[in-house]
């Protein structure tokens, strides 16, 4: 697993009830290397070297302790039914638990994943991508849903315990200088989100998912391009079972640029070697893809409320909505037509 750094240093350099202060709880030494990961925004996240030992340490700003340990459960079944990449492996503490309450949240240690962020450009790394997320899908049918730290069932717009009412983000958003206009037709997709999530997943098949499923959340064998291993299941929770692949379609970057048929048909026919597809999930994915959007702006929103992330992250979310919206105005049709050929 490789984390690109933003700062290394010693444990020891690290002030009281940073870090350095944590590995103890594991039996680290003070001696140990930190690096800060330069990507992730819902957590801190660390890499761990100590004498030829890597890890990587996690303090989650958005799960509780007992959501932790839930997902460390349901990392469980997942390592059980040995797929051919890793995911998440937690080291007990010295008291035995896999969870370190601290005052910025609860922390967690891993064993060291191998390879390194995948390049999704080309359609061989996609159709690999689109496997994985086949063969995660078809395991995390079997967890229960009390062990997934999330529940993505319900209203898109509180999915995050801090989300603001859709007037109060429309105002923080134009008096932070958005065009009116961006604000209103986010506004008019949020009016209409709840009623159409309904009747969209309403019939569809519902089971735990990843929930994030991107390159940022994978990592690959250097020389052979072969998934090794899929990260940060803090997001996973009961959904429709399509998301993980519409999800992957729209962070892989898939739907982008001019050869977005080749890029999206290599993903589908991938995820289709493994698992199928049925008609009324195949139907829901534009959508779904919308509710997707939707729902990330207001979760980002939340995290704003809490002092986690910038106004302008929210925009940034927004931007992709309109981004999502307008594209599905020209090619819906073309999407549908792909999913079913290849999909169902």
């Amino acid at each position: 697993m490789v984390l690109r750094a933003q700062r290394a240093a010693t444990a020891a350099d690290a002030p009281a009830g940073a870090p350095a202060g944590l590995l103890a709880r594991w039996g680290i030494p003070a001696d140990a290397e930190l690096v800060r990961a330069e990507r992730g925004c819902n957590n801190r996240t660390y890499a761990v070297a100590h004498h030829g030992h890597r890890w990587v340490l996690r303090i989650s700003q958005n799960l509780s302790a007992g959501q932790a340990r839930a997902e460390h459960r349901l990392l469980g079944t997942i390592r059980a039914a040995g797929l051919p990449f890793g995911v998440p492996d937690p080291v007990p503490t010295l008291a035995g638990d896999i969870v370190a309450e601290t005052p910025a949240g609860p922390a967690t240690l891993c064993r060291w994943i191998p390879g390194i962020r995948p390049d999704l450009a080309g359609e061989p790394a996609l159709e690999r991508f689109g496997r994985v997320i086949g063969l995660l899908s078809r395991v995390l049918r079997t967890v229960p849903w009390s062990d997934a730290p999330q529940d993505w069932r319900g209203d898109p717009l509180r999915a995050h315990p801090d989300a603001p009412e859709i007037a109060e983000l429309a105002r923080a958003l134009r008096d932070a200088g958005l065009p009116p206009a961006r604000v209103r037709r986010l506004e008019a997709a949020a009016r209409h989100v709840f009623p159409r999530a309904q009747e969209v997943a309403g019939d569809l098949p519902a089971q735990v998912v990843h929930g994030d499923l991107g390159a940022s959340n994978a990592l690959v064998d250097e020389r052979s391009g072969e998934v090794t291993g899929v990260l940060d299941f803090e997001m996973a929770g009961p959904d429709a079972r399509v998301q993980d692949l519409l999800v992957g379609l729209l962070l892989s970057g898939a739907l982008a640029g001019p050869g977005w048929t080749r890029r999206t048909a290599a993903l589908i026919r991938g995820h289709a070697g493994v698992l199928l597809l049925d008609q009324a999930e195949i139907g829901a994915v534009p959508d779904l893809l919308v509710l997707r959007c939707v729902g990330s702006v207001f979760w980002r929103a939340g995290r704003w409320r809490r002092g986690q992330a910038s106004l302008s992250d929210v925009a940034d979310r927004v931007a992709v909505l309109e981004s999502v919206e307008a594209w599905l105005a020209v090619h819906r049709g073309r999407l549908l037509t792909l999913l079913a050929a290849t999909a169902g």
